[in-house]
């Protein structure tokens, strides 16, 4: 074990993504000494692979399961209601408080005379999430009969108009763009005196005399009376190497968008719909194009690496196609794909996860003094490290005094935003890209940006002539992998 005092913290983080960012900011400003290790870049992990949506919570209301069959499981119901009210309280604290950073949008829900749900269901599902948060930011909810003449210009788009029975609206958010957010947390947590370290995955816990000790890829290592285990579809891998066999509590899901340029109608719109399984199928618009999302499969493979295939592309397309049977979409519209890992709750009354938000307590597990979490979605971020800050109180005093968060940042553009972004601890041109500047997902991921972004944040990062050119090359391949354009037009997009 060590004895340096400068390697010991009242708590350690292992995950920076928006949670563990937004823990680590919270904790450092309620006065613990705060260390947070993340194994890749900061934010390069759900928080950057979701529908980056910022929603009032319907889809748990109108997940594609029938009123009847939600009657009669009085439980699930519950569960669904208390996770609508985290989504509502997150959705207005957040666009109150940065609201630079959401995008409001139009989002349109068609209604058919075959679906489970009937327009009328749709308007009391509405006074449900108006009652969650009867003050807060306005839902701005519409219902339209399908003969309306003010029906949103891009309803001449979508399949089968005789077998409308109406459409809603209502104002939602996207946030432009969630690792931004993650980062200035961090940004926020470092200057309350927190210690951030990305690239430095954890190896290794071990308990001993009331402290864990963390032992880091390059063999460092901190000690710290508490572990927030914040790993994201990794939390089960990370209390295995404390020693844990425990069951897993995490169920990890991929999910796939595809990002398209739509026509005019659908500018400043989103479409909700249901795919031909029974599940909300996404249409969201992004800086002047749309990305449509999305799949939902156990997955069990490698969780850093995955990418969208060209059989999970097919899929999206031929449900749009489905959706919207005039666009003809193939292959080659396709602007850029990415894939995620969602680490939902496991629930062996649910195949496919629980989007409950749970802190679990390792103590039972012989792991005491370790928290994980499952089930954190972005927008609650700051509701879940509130209660991160709860459990740890319990269990120790802060160390130093109290003082407050700060999330209005100020921004800056052009040059100075390249070189703010350069002191933010990124290793490639690819982090500067993606996570601090967000260029790559622009409708041309940045590419007509790179050169200069790299050649001017060169001299802060101390890269040479030869590097910059080895950046560029290396983030054109980034992009090539990771947000990869499906192979040559496959003979159909049908599917059964």
């Amino acid at each position: 074990m060590i004895s340096d005092n400068s390697n010991h913290f009242d708590v350690a983080i292992v995950g920076g993504g928006i949670n563990g960012a937004s823990a680590a900011q919270h904790l450092a400003a309620a006065g613990y000494r705060v260390f947070l290790a993340e194994s890749g870049d900061f934010a390069n992990g759900a928080s950057a692979r979701s529908s980056r949506l910022l929603h009032c919570g319907l889809r748990h209301l109108a997940d594609g399961t029938s009123p009847a069959e939600i009657i009669r499981n009085p439980l699930r119901l519950f569960r669904a209601l208390n996770t609508v009210r985290e989504d509502m309280i997150a959705r207005d604290e957040i666009v109150q408080s940065i609201p630079d950073r959401v995008k409001p949008m139009t989002f349109c829900l068609p209604v058919y005379r075959q679906d489970t749900y009937r327009p009328w269901h749709m308007g009391l599902a509405f006074s449900v999430l108006r009652m969650t948060s009867p003050r807060g930011v306005a839902l701005d909810y519409q219902r339209y009969r399908p003969d309306a003449a003010n029906l949103p210009p891009l309803s001449r788009h979508l399949r089968a108009a005789d077998q409308l029975s109406g459409m809603v609206s209502f104002r939602e958010y996207m946030f432009d763009w969630p690792e931004r957010i993650a980062l200035d947390a961090l940004n926020d947590a470092r200057h309350l005196g927190a210690e951030l370290r990305n690239y430095a995955k954890v190896t290794r816990l071990q308990r001993d005399n009331g402290l864990w000790c963390l032992t880091l890829q390059d063999g460092s290592q901190v000690s710290s009376p508490v572990v927030l285990n914040l790993a994201g579809a990794w939390v089960d891998s990370v209390s295995a190497s404390a020693g844990s066999n425990a069951a897993a509590r995490c169920q990890p899901i991929s999910g796939v968008h595809i990002a398209l340029k739509l026509p005019e109608e659908f500018d400043g719109h989103g479409v909700f719909a249901f795919n031909r399984l029974g599940e909300p199928l996404y249409c969201l618009p992004w800086r002047g194009h749309h990305y449509v999302g999305l799949t939902r499969r156990p997955h069990s493979g490698d969780r850093a690496e995955i990418t969208a295939t060209d059989e999970e592309i097919d899929w999206l397309l031929a449900e749009t196609n489905h959706c919207f049977p005039c666009l003809g979409l193939t292959r080659k519209d396709v602007l850029y794909s990415w894939a995620g890992v969602n680490p939902l709750t496991a629930d062996p009354a649910e195949p496919l996860g629980s989007r409950e938000i749970k802190i679990h307590d390792l103590e039972a597990d012989g792991l005491p003094g370790i928290f994980s979490l499952t089930g954190g979605p972005i927008m609650t971020h700051r509701r879940v490290a509130r209660r991160l800050v709860a459990r740890v109180r319990e269990r120790l005093k802060p160390s130093r005094p109290e003082q407050s968060p700060t999330y209005d940042r100020r921004r800056v553009s052009g040059d100075a935003e390249i070189l703010q972004a350069a002191t933010e601890a990124p290793r490639s041109l690819a982090d500067l890209m993606m996570r601090r500047l967000g260029y790559g997902w622009d409708p041309d991921q940045g590419l007509s940006r790179a050169r200069h972004v790299a050649e001017t944040a060169a001299p802060a990062l101390g890269w040479g002539r030869s590097r910059v050119e080895q950046e560029i090359e290396d983030y054109i391949n980034h992009l090539k992998d990771a947000r990869r354009r499906p192979s040559a037009e496959a003979p159909s997009q049908e599917h059964n």
